[in-house]
């Protein structure tokens, strides 16, 4: 029996995971890593699983599954309820798409060496991949990877084999849990079943029918949901500003794009060394080689056919769309990040490495060295500067949410027997998992727990919790106004108010 030698390709893997360990870990020990109210609600979600609710989705609303957060109860009834151990689960789901990277680069390169270099790329940055990743947001990171899973089965599949229909059923599987947990896999499905398509040419009577019921289990829980509220459930995120199909591809252009690739967004003292819009005209100029140069092998992609096309075509497939599929959404109205392209960072990763291995010899050693060490550049760059002008904070009109207080402030509410309050919603829900079933916590508005809510209104004496600047004036000098009494402490940058009679509710 022969033992597999751990080579330079597994080396660079194993080096490619130590960096995402190290930088994640960073991200999430440090002030970049501050919890908002969006992961709040994952996190009391994950602890409601563990007191017998069964959510199918984010919250109130009908999209973004709820798969992460049965993976996070799982930990959260093994280890403490905290920040840090909630976040485990995404630290180790980049892990694996790490590892995914790598098998999907060996594939569309056609090199091991190619696949280790795309999964040291992804490990490295850019900085908003790094970040995203590991906040527990919804379903951007298992929608990322079924994705990825669905094409890597794609590849592997071949229509004559005995495996074959057992492949089309993981493959329809994947893709239904896909769409359960982020519709943004849409980028990395359609490349991926077209190819799988195309494979299954000569033996759709064979092979469809196990796809198909592999996506039926997959999409159950949508259907489900569905069944439960109407074919057409409300989004539970209200409607979106008006913007056109126009207005939609100018931002993903501008700058939308640019913060995807690393440079956009970024402090102004990185932003005069890493151009953003030098770096949105260099990637626009290769993706539009690449696409040129396998203009054949795309088009056979499309038309089902296998003569021509290759694994590195579905790559380009999948930027190439996203322009259409971007525009037509009236979902991808934000600027702010690029947070509706997070599924497609494989592949860039994936690209820039296919980029590099078409040079030969010295010039590809060269080149992966600059590409890799530019990236790291970044990637530290941002990560230090964001970290000494103090990190990720939160902040709403009442002011900043330093989310590592928040402990104490549920220790402070316990201590003083309150057992519910109202708070502002970047507040409301990561107080509620600190303080667990303890107290709790509705927000003046975007409720997600509407049995939570009714617990709050039952209770004849809520409380209220602001944070210690412009939040606790304004509430103090409303409930003075009104002719209320209510005693107050401060506790570590908020206050709370108690014993609010009469009570004030919302």
């Amino acid at each position: 029996m022969t033992r597999r030698r751990i080579d330079g390709p597994l080396w660079t893997l194993v080096g490619a995971i130590g960096v995402i360990l190290i930088t994640r870990l960073v991200i999430l020990l440090t002030n970049l890593g501050r919890f908002e109210g969006d992961e709040g609600v994952t996190g009391v979600m994950a602890q409601r699983i563990l007191d017998g609710h069964f959510p199918i989705f984010f919250g109130i609303q009908s999209y973004q599954g709820a798969l992460e957060q049965y993976f996070q109860a799982g930990v959260l009834a093994l280890l403490p309820d905290t920040y840090f151990t909630l976040r485990l689960v995404q630290l180790a789901l980049v892990v694996i798409i790490c590892v995914l990277v790598y098998v999907l680069g060996t594939k569309a390169i056609g090199s091991r060496s190619g696949g280790a270099v795309a999964a040291l790329l992804y490990a490295v940055g850019p900085y908003y991949s790094a970040w995203k990743g590991v906040r527990t947001h919804g379903g951007y990171d298992t929608a990322t990877i079924f994705g990825l899973l669905v094409i890597v089965l794609a590849l592997w599949m071949r229509r004559e084999s005995a495996r074959a229909p057992w492949i089309a059923a993981a493959i329809g599987l994947c893709a239904g849990l896909a769409i359960w947990a982020n519709y943004l896999s849409v980028f990395l499905l359609i490349p991926g079943a077209l190819w799988a398509l195309g494979s299954a040419r000569g033996s759709l009577k064979r092979l469809f029918p196990p796809a198909v019921g592999g996506f039926v289990i997959g999409i159950l829980p949508i259907i489900i949901f569905r069944i439960q509220n109407g074919l057409n459930p409300p989004s539970g995120t209200g409607t979106p500003p008006p913007t056109g199909f126009a207005d939609r591809v100018g931002n993903l252009l501008s700058p939308v794009t640019g913060q995807f690739l690393g440079p956009g967004g970024t402090p102004a003292e990185i932003s005069r060394w890493f151009i953003p819009g030098l770096a949105v005209m260099i990637a626009l100029g290769v993706l539009g080689a690449a696409a040129w140069t396998r203009r054949w092998g795309i088009w056979d992609v499309i038309t089902l056919r296998t003569g021509r096309r290759k694994p590195i075509d579905i790559v380009i497939l999948g930027f190439l769309i996203t322009p259409i599929l971007y525009g037509l959404s009236s979902y991808t109205w934000f600027t702010g990040e690029p947070r509706y392209l997070f599924t497609l960072y494989p592949f860039l990763a994936v690209g820039v490495a296919a980029a590099i291995f078409a040079l030969r010899g010295r010039a590809r050693a060269i080149m992966a060295g600059v590409v890799v060490a530019l990236s790291a550049i970044l990637l530290g760059w941002t990560m230090t500067s964001l970290q000494s002008s103090g990190g990720f904070l939160p902040a709403i009109a009442e002011g900043p949410i330093y989310s590592e207080n928040l402990p104490a402030v549920a220790d402070a509410l316990e201590k003083r027997g309150v057992k519910s309050v109202y708070a502002d919603y970047w507040l409301s829900y990561p107080l509620q998992f600190a303080g667990h079933s303890r107290f709790t916590v509705t927000p003046y508005e975007h409720s997600q727990f509407p049995d939570i809510d009714a617990q709050t209104a039952a209770d004849p004496k809520p409380g209220i919790v602001a944070v210690t600047a412009a939040g606790a004036a304004s509430t103090r000098k409303d409930l003075t106004a009104k002719g209320r009494t209510f005693k107050e402490a401060e506790v570590d940058g908020y206050t709370i108010f108690w014993d609010v009679t009469p009570p004030r509710r919302g």
